[in-house]
């Protein structure tokens, strides 16, 4: 029994296809072979960590060097309150949408005790880990751009109140 679509020709094709996604190709040359994509993920990885690292010691030195002159500026008091308070709502908005994801999620756990054949079964139990590993995922993403949307406005505001006291 083939599965369905299947022609005697695709396993031929698929062995092709592996077989020049691991060699190098100078023609595209910003992708790289299969065997040396996990060592390129980690230096990426690695870099960005880095840079992040790198940035918070930057923006630790600049807040300390601004406290003292924002310690006694009640405007900017308000601001970073305002900005703390942003920042809160976005992590009330996340955790809000984490909710509703595991809400969702157990609906469908339920639905999944009405399954008469294997074949179903295996497909709602592929489905609802595919959609466990997309709600992760975008909550993962989204607490990240939300840290890094913080560290960049965090610098830019000390700048612009380094700015403007200088």
């Amino acid at each position: 029994m083939a599965p369905t679509g299947a022609r005697p020709e695709d396993l031929v094709k698929a062995q092709v296809r592996v077989a020049k996604a691991m060699q190098f190709d100078p023609a595209h040359s910003r992708r790289l072979p299969l065997p040396l994509l996990p060592v390129a993920r980690a230096a990426k990885a690695q870099s960005l960590w880095a840079h992040l690292a790198g940035s918070q010691g930057l923006q630790a030195w600049q807040a300390a060097c601004a406290a003292p002159a924002l310690a006694l500026d009640f405007g900017a008091a308000r601001e970073a309150l305002a900005m703390a308070e942003a920042v809160a709502t976005r992590c009330m908005g996340l955790q809000a949408q984490w909710l509703e994801g595991l809400t969702e999620l157990g609906q469908e756990m339920g639905e999944l005790l009405q399954t008469n054949t294997v074949a179903k079964y295996v497909a709602q139990e592929s489905n609802l880990t595919q959609q466990v590993l997309a709600l992760v995922s975008s909550q993962v993403a989204a607490a990240a751009a939300l840290f890094e949307n913080t560290q960049l406005d965090v610098a830019w505001w000390l700048h612009q109140r380094a700015s403007a006291r200088g």
